[in-house]
């Protein structure tokens, strides 16, 4: 299926206009995105991009597999749902997932019911560390998690599915897109994510390395309750731009992007391998669901 993973890269990357766009759709690293190119220029026989500096353009070749290979896209898609609905899974299984992620598994499982009706899931909404636990345990059988160092256990699957951009939000009513973020650390309020979470960790560290000190203000273990402090304008937050929620098109926010590379956090579903052939289906339509959705969304 390697070629199929290809020519989903190469839309992404034709559609998006590099290998950066292309790796923040598809989850992967950009210098993996470049890799698959090249392997399908190769295979193809044909380059398929036009590079001028820092501009990125289809060649003729790319013209003209673009069409055809959305519409290969387009069948596999089609074929592969037609053999889920012949494939029918029935039984009970324990899902969890951070709460900033139960919108998009939400999401997957009532599209998963509708092929399914016989499938029953039980939805557990725990904390980072507790989702881990209870997934190498047996307690849940799989899990949406952010992506960290997981334990060598026999039979633990880790599958990232989706990259989360780290940003500086703050209220549309202080910050406009050319605000200084550096003059927002110096003048307003902060709102902390969690520091024992690995995605608060992180923001500390990040913190540090770009030397930002801020007006601490509250630490919460909740982005969801952030978001609608900042919103009221009690204070502004660096976090992660959650899936499924646009906060770019929230007239109340203003999305600020760190300087430098993008910065993101991974989270992907990981599941402990005794009920597979339920959560590996599961896992499947929430890859599909997301290459359904619109980029940013």
């Amino acid at each position: 299926m390697s070629s199929i993973r290809f020519l989903r890269t190469f839309v992404a990357a034709a559609r998006g206009g590099s290998f950066a766009a292309a790796a923040d759709q598809v989850a992967l690293t950009q210098a993996a995105v470049g890799q698959q190119m090249r392997a399908l220029e190769a295979e193809m026989k044909k380059t398929l991009f036009d590079k001028t500096g820092r501009t990125m353009v289809l060649s003729p070749a790319g013209h003209l597999l673009l069409p055809r290979a959305e519409e290969l896209l387009a069948q596999y898609e089609s074929m592969r749902r037609d053999l889920q609905d012949q494939r029918q899974i029935a039984g009970t299984i324990k899902l969890g997932s951070l709460i900033s992620a139960m919108g998009l598994l939400s999401s997957t499982l009532a599209q998963l019911k509708s092929l399914h009706p016989n499938l029953e899931v039980e939805l557990r909404v725990r904390e980072q560390t507790q989702l881990m636990q209870d997934v190498v345990s047996g307690e849940l059988d799989a899990a949406v998690v952010v992506e960290r160092q997981w334990p060598e256990v026999p039979g633990l699957l880790w599958t990232p599915c989706y990259d989360e951009t780290l940003t500086v939000i703050a209220n549309s009513g202080i910050a406009a897109p050319d605000t200084s973020i550096a003059s927002l650390f110096a003048s307003q309020p902060f709102i902390r994510f969690d520091r024992r979470t690995p995605t608060g960790a992180r923001i500390d560290r990040i913190l540090r390395r770009l030397q930002l000190v801020p007006k601490e203000f509250l630490e919460l273990n909740s982005l969801l309750a952030i978001a609608e402090l900042v919103r009221k304008n009690v204070g502004f937050t660096m976090a992660p731009l959650l899936k499924n929620f646009d906060w770019e098109s929230d007239p109340a926010l203003c999305v600020l992007q760190l300087p430098g590379r993008p910065i993101a956090r991974r989270l992907g579903m990981l599941e402990n391998g005794r009920r597979s052939h339920i959560t590996g289906v599961v896992r499947e339509e929430m890859l599909a669901h997301l290459r359904r959705m619109k980029p940013g969304s």
